[in-house]
């Protein structure tokens, strides 16, 4: 049975140039619970891909598919389970070209006591840990970068271009996943801050008060000129945000 201590919550919202010219939210993101655990995953398509919001639709459901199969089989090389969300991306891409559905795969999943994560180009994924030591940050930093080349899933598999941490779950209270739609908004010194102030406001609230709230404060979001969608995600301990 899964530890019923663990939730999760999300949210997307379009950005303003997609409003104007007529495009679709690029970003997608879900979650969701099984027997043995929790997956949550954020993905951005990209805006230069003409159905990157297929690829970033298809890039979650890939990643279920490799979660379950994961779950069955532990010992399985992490290597491999991202080779298998590569595998299952291009079947779900279909009868799409992958150079046409180019997108970014951030994930979390809960699995037996251990919180595996995984990232694929832009974004952040935020661990909040049970002691400052237990915490980490997964992104770029844009500014050391002398490229606008930005990872994602496509025709070839590159698992050199994966990040990938794992923790145990009893040093884990929270996991935060969002797009750069949001990351880039961020110092990186506020990165982690942020994380856990959003853990602290929605950790306790009402599914639907959240919900409600979360798109509020995506869709105005306060940052001026900012254009891009806007996706984040979290995977919580119930009872323990600071």
């Amino acid at each position: 049975m899964p530890d019923a201590r663990w939730d999760h919550w999300g949210g997307s919202v379009i950005g303003p140039l997609h409003v104007r010219t007529g495009l679709p939210n690029q970003d997608a993101w879900m979650a969701r619970r099984y027997r043995w655990g929790s997956v949550v995953v954020v993905s951005d398509g990209l805006g230069s891909k003409p159905n990157s919001d297929v690829g970033s639709k298809a890039a979650c459901l890939a990643v279920f598919e490799a979660a379950r199969s994961f779950a069955g089989n532990q010992r399985a090389d992490l290597e491999d389970v991202l080779r298998l969300i590569h595998a299952h991306w291009l079947v779900k891409i279909a009868p799409f070209f992958p150079s046409d559905c180019s997108a970014t795969c951030l994930f979390a999943m809960l699995i037996d006591g251990t919180v595996t994560l995984g990232r694929l180009g832009d974004g952040m994924i935020a661990v909040q840990g049970a002691s400052e030591g237990d915490s980490c940050i997964l992104s770029d930093d844009k500014e050391q970068s002398f490229s606008n080349y930005t990872s994602s899933l496509h025709h070839e598999f590159r698992p050199r271009q994966w990040e990938t941490a794992t923790i145990d779950s009893a040093r884990c209270e929270a996991v935060v996943l969002c797009t750069d739609g949001i990351s880039d908004d961020l110092l990186p010194e506020m990165r982690m801050p942020f994380a856990q102030e959003l853990c602290r406001n929605y950790a306790a609230m009402d599914p639907d008060e959240r919900r409600q709230d979360l798109r509020r404060w995506l869709g105005g979001w306060p940052v001026p000129g900012h254009s891009d969608d806007k996706t984040i995600a979290c995977l919580f301990k119930r009872g323990v945000a600071r």
